[in-house]
């Protein structure tokens, strides 16, 4: 049965992690979060440039709230929702949020829930120059489909991310996942585990969670997490948040020590808020999000 759920910075680039042969995680320069719309950060040649991995996407334009379709083999065409920044240029690479839904408690319900998700990122989205995207779970709660076997919504995300890379020009290298509850679930999976041959930890140049934990879906127990973790190919830059008054909230504390004991370093590579509230999630807590992981990128 599937698993278901209810131009490198010159000369300011930082290494982070490396690994011969592997994905590493690098620091870019401060500027580039807070000029997103700049080349350089004061316009002239003594500035640190900045290399991007351009997915050579057709320079699509339209910015706004859209929908897109895509085919998806073994599931046909799938609906997904994206907001494209009105600082958008197609000449210039932008980075790209890959944002999963909750469960939506029924099937006709999960395309509001993506599209919901797709409402809360976009002033982010439009402060941070970036493209957002939300594909639709399809379990017949409004969860997501999960491998073994396949086709699964796995497959879904990898047909999601070639398309809107197809259709505009996205900087492979600063691709950010981010997922709330079952979808946060799913997004622990997607790195730490290998269940998809497409999307995988290398996809990302960090990921953030919230409400969402490890032993929920990613692994069975503590030990099993920790396994999990440890095992990681390199040290990912992640940002948890959870609400005080979630029932969750313990599961993610434990995720963030996890994290800690197995080299990410809390305020570097690793951040864990709370805030005031049960199982929900609100835009500061995704404009933080995105602060924290703003300046990485995974380079190969």
């Amino acid at each position: 049965m599937p698993r278901m759920l209810h131009t490198i910075a010159w000369p300011a680039l930082v290494l982070v992690a490396q690994a011969a042969g592997a994905t590493t995680t690098a620091r870019l320069p401060d500027w580039v979060c807070v000029h997103p719309d700049s080349v350089f950060a004061d316009a002239f040649e003594g500035a640190a440039a900045v290399v991007t991995l351009p997915s050579g996407g057709s320079g699509g334009t339209f910015p706004g709230s859209l929908t897109r379709s895509v085919a998806v083999p073994g599931f046909g065409t799938r609906t997904y929702y994206l907001h494209v920044p009105s600082s958008y240029a197609p000449g210039r690479a932008v980075p790209l949020v890959f944002a999963l839904h909750g469960q939506s408690g029924s099937a006709a319900s999960a395309p509001t829930a993506a599209q919901s998700v797709r409402s809360a990122w976009s002033s982010v989205a439009e402060a941070g120059g970036f493209i957002v995207v939300a594909p639709v779970a399809t379990g017949s709660s409004g969860g997501w489909v999960a491998p073994p076997p396949g086709p699964s919504d796995y497959d879904t995300f990898a047909a999601v991310i070639a398309d809107v890379e197809g259709a505009y020009s996205i900087d492979r290298s600063r691709r950010i996942g981010w997922g709330f509850s079952a979808g946060g679930h799913v997004m622990h999976d997607l790195v730490l585990n290998h269940y998809s041959t497409q999307v995988t930890i290398d996809t990302f140049a960090g990921y953030a969670v919230s409400a969402g934990a490890q032993q929920a879906f990613a692994c069975g127990n503590a030990s099993e997490c920790n396994t999990l973790v440890a095992a990681a190919s390199r040290r990912i830059p992640v940002s948890l948040h959870v609400g005080t008054g979630d029932s969750l909230q313990p599961y993610v504390a434990a995720d963030r020590d996890r994290f800690a004991a197995n080299g990410w370093v809390l305020g570097d590579t690793l951040w864990y808020a709370t805030f005031a509230g049960g199982h929900v999630y609100a835009s500061a807590q995704l404009a933080e999000a995105w602060q924290n992981l703003c300046p990485f990128q995974a380079l190969p």
